[in-house]
């Protein structure tokens, strides 16, 4: 197939996956709520990449997965890997185009899923897009600092996180590398979309499910870009190259600073060191 003919091909076949997304959720409203439909797809997929490299939890999640797959029949079943496909393929038609993209955000709002009595809103991508653009600018201060380090306590759908990452990539940077992300929310729906996302995206970062106000914390989850690229590392020695000269250094069980929980070893631990909400701010780069 020549170059103009897969450039036609992609056109015509760039932003059905969506929506095919959105019919396999809706086809199956008819028996559960179209709400539980797709708080189940995100939460099974999320708990499915979260086994593939956290075992740490693995036990846990496994029964939480058995305990919502339960709900379904043999032939529903079956429509939720179908589900995640379109995903995969909805982010590999944004990724052709060479940008980077929230897919779930919008489709949450579009079924109408939000919760206006809390106040939630999905930041619109076209907004995100710009804020991230104007602060990472050509990228010079993120290639002398060696990555830039993002703090999102109210993440949504992760859009805010995926849009730096787009910026980055914008500005020649591979954002694999030269960014990490801490994303906090209160909504265990919307800490199960933003780590879909980010894994999907392979963007290194821990979704943390906690109350940036009230600094409780529930459950940590660790992308696999997290993990593969070894940035419990890269986090310690940021943290000690940036302590001042003489001070104590606190040290948790990560390695990472008060930041970043621990993280999945070879081995289960013990413990966590809780983030340090009192650091974040509504939206900080540093």
């Amino acid at each position: 197939m020549s170059n103009k003919s897969a450039q036609r091909k992609h056109a015509t076949t760039t932003g059905n996956h969506p929506k095919e997304l959105v019919k396999l959720i809706q086809q199956m409203s008819h028996r559960h709520h179209t709400l539980d439909v797709f708080s189940d797809f995100v939460e099974l997929s999320a708990l499915s990449i979260s086994n593939a490299i956290d075992k740490t939890q693995f036990e846990a999640r496994e029964r939480r997965y058995l305990e919502i797959i339960a709900k379904y029949t043999p032939e529903e079943v079956q429509a939720f890997p179908k589900m995640l496909a379109e995903l995969v393929m909805s982010f590999e038609d944004e990724t052709a185009t060479g940008s980077v993209g929230d897919v779930l955000g919008p489709i949450y709002m579009a079924l109408d899923l939000g919760n206006e009595r809390s106040g939630q809103f999905f930041t619109p991508a076209e907004i995100s897009k710009l804020m991230a653009r104007l602060l990472v600018g050509d990228g010079s201060d993120v290639r002398e600092r060696g990555f830039l380090r993002l703090n999102e306590p109210a993440c949504g759908a992760g859009g805010m996180v995926i849009a730096y990452a787009d910026a980055l990539q914008s500005a020649g940077l591979n954002y694999q590398d030269s960014m990490h992300a801490i994303c906090v929310d209160v909504d265990v729906r919307c800490v199960h979309m933003t780590f879909l996302q980010l894994a999907l995206l392979h963007i290194p970062a821990i979704v943390v499910h906690g109350n940036a106000l009230s600094m409780e914390q529930w459950s940590h989850w660790y992308t696999p870009a997290h993990v593969m690229g070894g940035w419990r590392g890269r986090l310690a020695r940021e943290r000690d190259q940036t302590a001042p000269q003489g001070a104590p250094v606190e040290t948790t069980e990560d390695g990472a600073a008060v930041l970043v929980p621990v993280e999945p070893e070879a081995t289960p631990t013990t413990g966590a060191a809780a983030i340090d909400f009192g650091k974040l701010e509504q939206l900080a780069l540093f």
